[in-house]
């Protein structure tokens, strides 16, 4: 009998160690959570930045895109891979997109047609030197095009919808009020990943931003998800 009791004892209190364990295990689940996902049925919005990397600017806003799991596209200069290589790789494995923003940032217009073909291929070939592939889509520097960029640059042009002008040092929380106000469905952002000030806005930014419902997708998935009718993007053949 006192076998008995004693066994019942030592089962009561196994029960009550597990059921202690489980407890603490789905709190600590609960505690890593985030505090609000992404709405997967939300607008959709392509955040980009341009001319870099520029390493520890770069690497807060891609800590940043991490934290929330969102992903924005990267136009980076051919001649700022050489030494960053591991950006460009994090850039990738956080399913961001890396895009072709020329060689040397030339205004395209100004050059000839083989000019205007070497910006794109030599940046092109570091990105397979890096990445093993080539950028799927190029935004030309400034924004400007003409009909030769158009004939010897055979991707998706990437323009934008919303300039921040974030390249001229600007006051973080007016520039997270402008990109949370302006955006809307579609929006291409045009930001820069040159400026401390852009990457500590996006502390804000992409949380506001995911408040608000939008989903964030790189261009590609822009213009697969619009079939090409996207405002900021001049597709090849366009009139």
């Amino acid at each position: 009998m006192q076998k008995n009791v004693k066994a019942a004892a030592m089962m009561l209190c196994l029960v009550c160690l597990f059921l202690f364990l489980l407890s603490n295990r789905d709190s600590r689940q609960e505690a890593v959570l985030p505090a609000a996902a992404v709405n997967e049925n939300g607008p959709l919005i392509a955040l980009t930045f341009d001319d870099g990397p520029y390493p520890n600017v770069t690497t807060h806003i891609l800590d940043v895109l991490e934290e929330h799991d969102v992903c924005a596209t990267f136009f980076v200069l051919g001649s700022r891979v050489a030494g960053r290589e591991d950006v460009l790789l994090r850039m990738e494995s956080l399913g961001c997109e890396i895009g072709n923003h020329t060689y040397s940032h030339a205004d395209l217009t100004q050059l000839s047609a083989a000019q205007c073909a070497e910006e794109i291929n030599k940046t092109n070939a570091e990105f397979e030197r890096v990445l093993g592939h080539a950028a799927a889509v190029v935004r030309p520097p400034y924004g400007f095009y003409n009909a030769t960029v158009r004939q010897n640059v055979p991707y998706p042009l990437v323009l934008w919808t919303v300039d921040t002008n974030d390249w001229k040092p600007r006051n973080t929380s007016e520039l997270t009020e402008y990109v949370v106000q302006a955006a809307q469905e579609g929006s291409v952002i045009l930001m820069h990943d040159q400026q401390d000030s852009t990457a500590e806005a996006m502390d804000a930014i992409i949380p506001e931003l995911i408040a608000k419902g939008f989903r964030f997708v790189t261009v590609s998935e822009l213009i697969a998800e619009t079939g090409g009718a996207c405002m900021a993007v001049k597709m090849p053949g366009d009139g």
